[in-house]
């Protein structure tokens, strides 16, 4: 039984929190940090998880840069670039990397570690850690707040095409102008399977003046991968097509 840890999330959350500003006269500030005190934090945050979930193995899933995102739009994440890390945070990686087992694949972000061991062979009864609603968009066992969820095929699959509409402003990528959850739900309508809802989203896309090609680009920026949409030998992507993978469909 092993926990799939968005480590980013995790460091980044447990860095940022033990951040102090210390206050030296009237007019200087510096910032501090104890890494000591985020070392705890997260030890105390994995306690919580193994207790929630009664699993007890971990994986922290670390992202590598750049991604596969980044090759198929230039502007991916591009809001985010002048965003400083918080302190410790890359002594702080060393450390839990070094301490936990850890998984990082070239050219993958966390989240797509953590999508395609979950739904692999690889790990036993894999449970994925993290708050980022982009996990939705995967089938299996996730711990998002307080309680384990289970997400269906069906359900990954819907919410992967409300990204496809709606796009991610947090990442940077901008799906159908003017949709938001409420008009995704609304455009998808009573739409089950993946074979029914991807016609809908291509003409959502066409009737606002965009293309196919927007469509699936958007799409492969909004899918988590899974297993099968990466070849481990060669370090590379096998990108989402719905023509030429039908057994996306075959599962439904």
């Amino acid at each position: 039984m092993t926990l799939l840890i968005d480590a980013d999330y995790l460091l980044h959350s447990s860095c940022a929190a033990c951040e102090t500003d210390v206050r030296w006269s009237q007019d200087i500030h510096t910032l501090h940090l104890d890494e000591g005190e985020v070392k705890e934090l997260i030890c105390l945050s994995l306690d919580r998880y193994r207790e929630m979930t009664g699993h007890s193995g971990v994986i922290m899933c670390f992202s590598d840069y750049p991604t596969f995102r980044h090759e198929e739009h230039q502007d991916y994440k591009a809001n985010r670039i002048n965003k400083r890390k918080p302190l410790g945070y890359k002594d702080l990686r060393n450390w839990l990397s070094s301490a936990y087992i850890s998984s990082t694949m070239p050219g993958l972000e966390a989240d797509d570690v953590m999508g395609l061991l979950a739904t692999g062979t690889q790990v036993d009864e894999p449970v994925m850690v993290s708050p980022d609603k982009d996990m939705r968009t995967v089938p299996g066992l996730l711990l998002a707040k307080e309680e384990l969820e289970v997400v269906t095929l069906l359900e990954a699959n819907r919410t992967w095409m409300k990204q496809t509409l709606t796009g991610d402003s947090g990442d940077n990528y901008p799906g159908v102008k003017g949709v938001g959850p409420v008009a995704a739900e609304k455009i998808l309508g009573d739409a089950v399977t993946l074979r029914q809802m991807w016609p809908k989203v291509v003409a959502a896309y066409q009737k606002s003046g965009l293309t196919f090609k927007d469509a699936i680009l958007n799409a492969r920026l909004a899918r988590i991968l899974r297993h099968g949409d990466y070849d481990y030998e060669a370090g590379r992507v096998r990108l989402w097509d719905p023509a030429s993978e039908p057994s996306l469909y075959d599962h439904e």
